[in-house]
């Protein structure tokens, strides 16, 4: 047997969020068809706007229920597998940029897991390789509190879709088994494939080895895509900033609160942090520093303003704080910007 982790994240260092546009497909699922989504998102307290905001993380838990709470709502058991068929995959970067460089099923993997880690640091993709099968894996990096079924029926319909997509002719679904923890999110006969309820928190798709080496069918097919996003690396810090960026002028800032926003516990938050080798209040201070830079170089906000924003109801104290950090005052900043 050969293990190939193309992508290996470190357990240590492994912290569990995720982008959180990827819930964004559900949300449109729901809208169009007239079901208000709303009381789900009060549930796990977020807003609809930061579904379609490509830079806010979230702690991978706080989408697992909110897609949850999405099925329950919409009265739909198979609301994850429903939303990944009709999800476009050629839109999809890390699945058309993968297409378009490659020409068998075995260079799509290598490059597809490649890109498709830029999404979430809560799991890890491999392929394995054995003399009769090969099986892509996509593992947890931890056992979640919250079951991820809605999350599982949507890689359910993704993954065999994609598949199906790349080996096109040779296509045989009762050569196919999807295993995961969670395979009450979707029908046991799912597509004509085996279904088979696995011990692992996270999913996999089996199939023939000998698949791996064919010329895969969508040659050429795929639509052009933009460079992937070369956003930073998909960590606790990454986290807090995206969600923290609007909130610098509220009073209490701690850990309880941020973890809230992040939908993880205090704890695991603070040791994620220390796993960075970093801490809530010096990351909030660089955050402060960054806003600031950047509104001083834009110039539409007075530098009272700016420091109201960032939560210095005095001119002066902001005025101190930036010379503090950066040696110059805003104004002297600002005129060199």
């Amino acid at each position: 047997m050969t293990r190939l982790p193309f992508h290996s994240t470190s357990q240590e260092h492994s912290e569990g969020f995720i982008r959180l546009a990827l819930a964004a497909p559900f949300l449109q699922y729901l809208t169009d068809r007239e079901i208000d989504p709303q009381p789900a998102l009060d549930q796990v307290g977020l807003k609809a706007e930061l579904l379609s905001d490509p830079s806010v993380y979230v702690h991978s838990e706080l989408v697992y229920g909110l897609l949850n709470a999405f099925s329950d709502l919409s009265g739909d058991r198979y609301l994850g597998l429903n939303v990944g068929e009709t999800f476009d995959l050629q839109e999809w970067p890390p699945f058309a940029q993968a297409l378009q460089s490659t020409k068998s099923l075995f260079e799509f993997f290598a490059r597809f897991v490649g890109l498709v880690p830029q999404e979430s640091n809560s799991v890890r993709h491999s392929l394995v390789i054995e003399a009769d099968k090969a099986t892509y894996r996509i593992e947890r990096q931890q056992d979640p509190t919250v079951p991820p079924i809605q999350v599982t029926g949507f890689g359910a319909a993704i993954y065999v879709r994609l598949l199906q997509t790349v080996v096109g002719d040779s296509w045989d679904s009762s050569l196919v088994r999807w295993e995961s923890r969670y395979i009450n999110g979707l029908p046991i006969d799912y597509k004509g494939i085996e279904v088979g309820l696995g011990t692992d928190p996270g999913m996999q798709i089996s199939f023939p080895v000998e698949w791996l080496f064919l010329h895969h069918s969508s040659e050429g097919s795929a639509k052009p895509v933009a460079s992937a996003r070369q956003d930073e690396e998909v960590t606790v810090v990454a986290a807090l900033r995206s969600v923290l960026r609007d909130k610098l002028d509220e009073t209490e800032l701690g850990p309880e609160v941020v973890a809230g926003f992040l939908g993880i516990q205090p704890e695991r938050f603070l040791k994620a942090l220390q796993q960075q080798g970093t801490t809530l209040p010096r990351e909030i201070k660089r955050l402060r520093i960054d806003v600031a830079k950047e509104q001083l170089r834009d110039e539409k906000m007075t530098i009272a303003e700016i420091g109201l924003m960032l939560g210095y109801s005095d001119k002066s104290h902001f005025t101190r704080f930036f010379r503090g950090q950066t040696g110059m005052t805003p104004t002297k900043f600002r005129l060199g910007a």
